[in-house]
This record gives structure tokens, sequence and C-alpha cells, in this order.
């Protein structure tokens, strides 16, 4: 009886928490329906009536809705495939190779997680605008072929402490040593045995970057100025007018952007979960 009780409980909080999470997806899905007249309502208005659908289509074709959502993957795409992979290289070098100044180049790398990105702000389009990179995914590309220290370091630990201390339960000479024996140089042993070990940690961290990617404004907004080259996340401001503000189209505009993320979480659902359960654990 304790037992049923207690689960219950742990039932009902766990859907109250949901509720709370869900709240302001509702939110927003209702806001999506709403004219302006309906916005500033009091009491608000939680089911409008009329739904204005008519938002979806007027945000599709105010902001270039296709071309900005194109642009916005060609982007995401590319920025995960470039700090995924540089960065699982740069953690493989820190997992598996002793050399000098290890320790105080990792200590470095953690430190530099703290600098805010703001700061290198200026510097960065300075001197991209003498390489005359404005304009183009460039200068948001380039800063980050060596890696991003906060994914270096989730991937690094798991392969330190996951490969080599956990389910595997190898040490990294014993592995080196057995790949060896197959054949296998340097860089066949992170392909073909270290890369499709750490498959749950790398799938995070592509998902980590691609949402990062997808709704980043700040150095979208700085190095696009052309409206046929913007991101969805910077067309989105275009809505934003000096006089008025068209809500239910910004609302219903983050309603599709949204689509492809959800999708991508639930493809992926069962890899991200398990990296996410493996890391916290470790």
């Amino acid at each position: 009886m304790k037992k049923s009780i207690l689960g219950v409980l742990k039932w009902i909080i766990l859907l109250m928490l949901a509720i709370v999470m869900l709240v302001p997806f509702f939110w927003l899905i209702s806001s999506s329906l709403k004219d302006k007249t309906q916005f500033y309502s009091n009491p608000p208005v939680y089911f409008p009536i009329p739904m204005h659908f008519e938002n979806f289509v007027n945000a599709w074709v105010n902001i270039g809705f296709f071309r900005a959502i194109l642009n916005s993957l060609v982007f995401a795409l590319t920025f995960t495939i470039i700090v995924v992979f540089s960065s699982a290289l740069a953690a493989y070098g820190f997992s598996r190779f002793k050399f000098p100044g290890k320790k105080v180049l990792f200590v470095i790398l953690l430190l530099s997680m703290m600098l805010p990105t703001q700061i290198m702000t200026i510097p960065l389009f300075l001197m991209f605008k003498k390489l005359n990179m404005i304009n183009t995914i460039l200068p948001m590309l380039l800063p980050y072929c060596l890696g991003v220290p906060y994914h270096i370091f989730l991937i690094r630990q798991f392969m330190n402490i996951f490969l080599y201390g956990g389910a595997i339960r190898a040490t990294p000479e014993a592995l080196d040593e057995a790949a060896k024996i197959d054949g296998c140089g340097t860089m066949q042993i992170f392909f073909y045995i270290i890369g499709p070990m750490s498959t749950p940690t790398l799938i995070v961290s592509a998902l980590l970057n691609f949402i990062w990617a997808w709704k980043d404004v700040w150095y979208s907004n700085i190095y696009l100025g052309r409206p046929e080259r913007q991101t969805i996340s910077v067309r989105l401001l275009s809505l934003i007018g000096d006089k008025s503000v068209e809500y239910g189209q910004m609302m219903a505009a983050t309603v599709m952007m949204m689509l492809p993320v959800i999708l991508l979480y639930f493809c992926a659902q069962k890899y991200f979960d398990e990296g996410i359960t493996i890391t916290e654990l470790k």
C-alpha cells in the first residue's frame, strides 16, 4: 500500500511538472492564432475564436520563410559537422596522447569556457571585414574549425571515463595494441574504434550544436546584412516595426521554426537520452 501511494504521488508530481513545462508551448501556439486585439485583451484569451490561421501564411510571405529556413539549415548543418568533427579530434588527442604541457593546455581550454564570446565580436568583425567575408557564413564557421571547448571537454570525458573506466573497461594501451596488431594507424583507430564507440556523446554534441546554430541571432545579425542571406532567427526581427509588432505572425513563424528541431529530437531521442544519461552518471 505504501509503495502504491508513493507511486501515485510520483506520477502526480511528474504530471504537474510536465504541465508547467508545456504551458509556454501552449501559449505560443495559442498566440500564433490571435489577431492584434486578442493580444491586448483583458482577461487574456487562451483559446482564440476565431482562429487566425492567416498568420502562418502572412509570416511565410513577409519574412521570406522558405529562403530563410534554407539558409538556417545550411548554416546549422555545416556548423554542426565542423564543430563535432574538430572537437572529437581534439578530445581524442587529449584523451590518448601524452605531450609536454598537456595538463596546462587543457586547463587553458577549460578557462576559455569562462570567456564571454561577445568580447571577441569587434576584433573578429574587423578581421573578417578586411578579408571581405561579411554577408557570408564563413565568419560564423571559421572560428570553430579547431573545436569548441565545452564539446571538447564533453567528448574527452566520455572517452576517458566511459570507454576506459566504465562499460568497455580497457586501458587505452590495450585498445591501441589490439588495433595496431590488425594494422590500424592512429587515425584509423579514431575512425573505426574510438569514434563508433563514442556515438552517444557525439550525437548529443551534434544536437546541442545544431540547436545553437539554428536559433543563433547574435552572430547571424552581425555578419549577415543582406535579407536574402539571413537565417530564420534574424528574419523574425523584421516583424518588429518602429511603431508596432506583428505578434501573431512572429508567433506563427516561431512555431514553424521549431518544427525541424522537434523532428530532429524525436529522430535521435534514443541516442540523445542515452548520451545525456551516461554523461551525468560519469
